[in-house]
């Protein structure tokens, strides 16, 4: 089972660590200044950045309102018909959600080109 090991969600850093049940490690690292945009790390003996596995930059993508469609790009949420209980607020979370469902590196990069594939479609 993945978890999430490390998290961070203030106004001056945002970013988790996960722990794949294949013992693999990944950073999610996410900005908002000068741009919203989402990089995650694979992590070396689970504390050195060793490479980034995705990286993506919601401005190049085009669009308005870039917060809101980064969270309907991992969770398929819409601003009307969510379920209070399973909404949520933030880019973060929501990407945690949807990688803490994979098992491994190669799984997680499959689900975030997915999601980017559905995020520039929309």
């Amino acid at each position: 089972m993945s978890k999430v090991i490390a998290y961070e969600n203030t106004d001056r850093v945002c970013f988790c660590q996960i722990k794949f049940s294949s013992r693999e490690r990944i950073l999610v690292s996410i900005a908002t200044v000068p741009e919203h945009s989402i990089k995650v790390i694979k992590l070396l003996a689970g504390i050195i950045p060793y490479r980034t596995i995705w990286e993506f930059n919601a401005t190049k993508a085009g669009g308005k309102d870039t917060h809101t469609r980064l969270i309907a790009m991992f969770t398929g949420q819409t601003a009307s018909g969510t379920d209070p209980e399973k909404k949520v607020d933030h880019p973060l979370d929501a990407i945690i959600r949807k990688l803490v469902a994979c098992r491994s590196c190669n799984e997680a990069v499959c689900a975030l080109q997915q999601a980017e594939k559905t995020y520039r479609n929309n």
